[in-house]
């Protein structure tokens, strides 16, 4: 089974570049569905973890593989001019040089699925599979020609195997191929429209992940000389806490790949690719390496490491909740959001208790359902209104009242209860709560975590009365949207609610909590939009005949430059600190 998620997405990738539109719809559906189903079966049977060890002939092909993606990079800085992605290919390199000369003496499993990567397998497949039925129409209105938009497709499916394969790996060095391998897609789609804006955002995002890159080979020369292994589960189980520079730098490239500030510019630059690259980047694929790959380090962390990790986590996660409030542009939004929400999923996998590794894979599993609804809003209003920021969606709710209400859902769902991700950030508090009395400077990740969720469920509030404003100027304007968009979002919605219904059963939540909250979420925005100011339109002022343009404080908040800065700056002295407490113990 793991053979086929892993192979399976790639040969379909070969044949989707061949297929006319209509075959290529339907075998992707089908496909999808196959997926999903093995992924849920997956799970289902799982009941111990799978190992195999790969053919020496393997290993040759990752060689030669590993050196091709790194010298193509190098390529890439050359051709483009761009000094950094040539700097960090070949750094990379001289690395991979190194680490290719230093031989490991302790062996083990090439493959190892455990009940981590079988979580894995149900965001990348269901959801990341969603995402890909939605392209499908998606890229069709897009001015390119049919291999370049078959390509699309393939290149989406070509994701979901390298990341079927990344949460399967035990072994550091085919990690590292695969963590180039997501840059490269990464690479390819953010720049997939081929004008100015999106080649620069690309080679911000290559040059960027690179780092990643650069951590993980630094990691593997420590591992080989101190442990003499390139193997996580030989490296964790042997692990001295005197010498844990192989953990720290894997745990950078997790910070790295999971757009943590101050890397967050790669993956807020992701935004000017089509809607569903930004929908599968943020939810089923590439940005969730970071917390799986912290969970998987998780055991060898304590002490000074796993404080210095959780602090960080819980920084990021109030800094980009704050940022957000001061953005209009929708996609930007959602993006320092996820973010945020993925510095708190590093932080809850650093903790290593069993309640908080329990909150950070249900954080995974919900943020991935409620993103990639909200990234398949976002799409529909950039292809059928031509909307795309908070300012514009005055009274909304009149054009179509159903995208409305799956951004509601979205919103609600990553903020408020009965909904999973509530439920982890609450089981989060009171993780972080209990490990108080170990250490007195948890009370700092608790009180970031209470600010950042503050931030977000304004944000929401924020984004949401501006779709029931009403402006009398507004024109309202029917749109026709295709199934392709709304069945996906539907699927998405009836996930969510499958998700809420298990919390019921394994007692999370009672009766009352769970109604309580849904009566809320449909009634309030239902009384905002019949009843408050029944009579009352928003006009904008005239001066002279002219229309004077109006901007409300409630839907803007300005950031100044230097929080932004300062921001920056404790961010980077934070992983500086992890990185030298490491050495200097």
């Amino acid at each position: 089974m793991t053979s086929f998620l892993i192979v399976a997405p790639l040969f379909f990738a070969l044949i989707t570049l061949l297929s006319g539109v209509g075959f290529r719809n339907v075998a992707t559906i089908i496909f999808v569905l196959g997926l999903s189903a093995l992924s849920v079966s997956n799970i289902v049977t799982f009941d111990a973890p799978i190992v195999m060890i790969l053919p020496h002939f393997f290993h040759t092909l990752f060689l030669v593989l590993d050196s091709f993606v790194l010298l193509y990079f190098l390529w890439q800085g050359i051709i483009t001019q761009n000094s950094l992605v040539k700097v960090f290919a070949l750094l990379q390199i001289i690395l991979y040089t190194v680490v290719s000369f230093l031989s490991p003496t302790l062996f083990s499993n090439d493959i190892l699925v455990d009940d981590i990567s079988s979580v894995m397998y149900l965001v990348i497949n269901i959801v990341g599979g969603i995402i890909i039925v939605f392209a499908l129409k998606y890229i069709e209105s897009e001015e390119f020609s049919r291999v370049k938009k078959n390509g699309f497709i393939a290149m989406l499916f070509f994701f979901l195997s390298v990341m079927n394969f990344i949460v399967s790996t035990n072994n550091i060095e085919i990690f590292f191929l695969l963590f180039e391998l997501t840059t490269l897609c990464s690479y390819i789609l953010i720049g997939y429209r081929g004008d100015e804006i999106s080649t620069l955002n690309a080679q911000k995002a290559l040059w960027m992940n690179q780092i990643g890159g650069v951590a993980i080979l630094i990691a593997l020369i420590f591992s080989l000389l101190q442990y003499k292994t390139i193997y996580f589960d030989i490296l964790i189980a042997n692990i001295n806490q005197i010498y844990l520079l192989p953990i720290v730098f894997l745990a950078l490239a997790a910070f790295v790949k999971g757009a943590s500030i101050p890397f967050d510019k790669w993956l807020l630059g992701a935004m000017v690719a089509p809607t569903p690259v930004s929908a599968i980047l943020h939810s089923a694929t590439m940005v969730k390496i970071a917390p799986f790959l912290m969970m998987k380090l998780a055991p060898a962390m304590s002490g000074f490491v796993s404080v210095t990790i959780t602090l960080l986590g819980t920084f990021v996660f109030f800094s980009a909740s704050l940022l957000a409030l001061g953005k209009d542009y929708f996609k930007e939004i959602l993006g320092l959001s996820t973010i945020a929400l993925l510095g708190l999923m590093m932080a809850l996998a650093a903790i290593n208790t069993p309640e908080a590794i329990m909150a950070c894979g249900t954080l995974i599993v919900f943020h991935a359902l409620s993103k990639a609804l909200l990234f398949l809003q976002a799409g529909i209003l950039e292809k059928s209104f031509h909307l795309k920021y908070v300012q514009d969606i005055d009274g909304f709710i009149n054009h179509s009242p159903l995208v409305v209400f799956f951004i509601i859902i979205g919103f609600a769902s990553l903020t408020l209860p009965p909904f999973g991700a509530f439920i982890a950030k609450f089981m989060a508090i009171e993780s972080i709560a209990r490990e108080i009395q170990t250490n007195p400077l948890y009370v700092f990740a608790l009180i970031f975590i209470a600010l950042g969720s503050v931030f977000l469920t304004l944000l929401y509030f924020k984004v949401v009365t501006k779709l029931f404003a009403k402006d009398v100027d507004a024109k309202v304007r029917h749109v026709e949207i295709s199934k392709y968009y709304t069945i996906p979002s539907f699927l998405l919605l009836f996930l969510l609610f499958i998700g809420m219904y298990i919390s019921f059963k394994q007692g999370l939540l009672n009766s009352l909590e769970m109604i309580t909250p849904l009566l809320l979420i449909a009634v309030v925005p239902l009384l905002f939009a019949l009843l408050t100011f029944k009579k009352a339109h928003r006009v904008k002022e005239y001066n002279c005949g002219e229309k004077e343009e109006i901007q409300l404080s409630m839907y803007y908040f300005h950031m100044p430059e230097y929080t932004q800065k300062a921001i920056m700056i404790l961010a980077i002295f934070g992983m500086w600190i992890l990185i030298l407490g490491v050495v200097f113990k």
